[in-house]
């Protein structure tokens, strides 16, 4: 079991999440020390996602700078953040679809082993 240091600053949301991505990475016993700095990243990025996304909905998609409606540069930050943890939870299996393909591509490697046929072929000879 790998004990991961959340970084300072996160909010209550931010903290919540990243301790249950870290429960379920160590449930799986596919997280080492050497992913301490994607999971810092994930953790910033949706921290930084949140605020901005907070932000937009407080002040709105469109703002005013020197009296000239303009797009919120929050909505910038909240867009790429947004894709930052969406790569980094898909690298680690943390959306549904990148779960259902690793689940599939195992069952694919198991279904297609040389040794898994023959060996079922061979079972079900001596069943007869």
């Amino acid at each position: 079991m790998v004990k991961f240091i959340m970084p300072d600053n996160l909010s209550e949301e931010t903290s919540t999440f990243m301790t249950d991505v870290i429960k379920e990475l160590n449930k799986r016993r596919v997280i080492q020390n050497i992913d301490f700095g994607a999971l810092r990243m994930l953790a910033t990025s949706y921290e930084t996602y949140k605020r901005a996304t907070d932000a937009v909905l407080k002040d709105g998609a469109i703002i005013e700078i020197n009296r000239t409606p303009t797009l919120n540069p929050a909505q910038n930050a909240a867009t790429k953040s947004y894709s930052q943890v969406m790569k980094i939870m898909t690298e680690y299996g943390l959306t549904i679809k990148s779960r259902s393909n690793i689940s599939s591509l195992k069952n694919e490697k198991k279904a297609t082993s040389p040794l898994g046929a023959f060996l079922g072929k061979k079972s079900r000879r001596g069943e007869k």
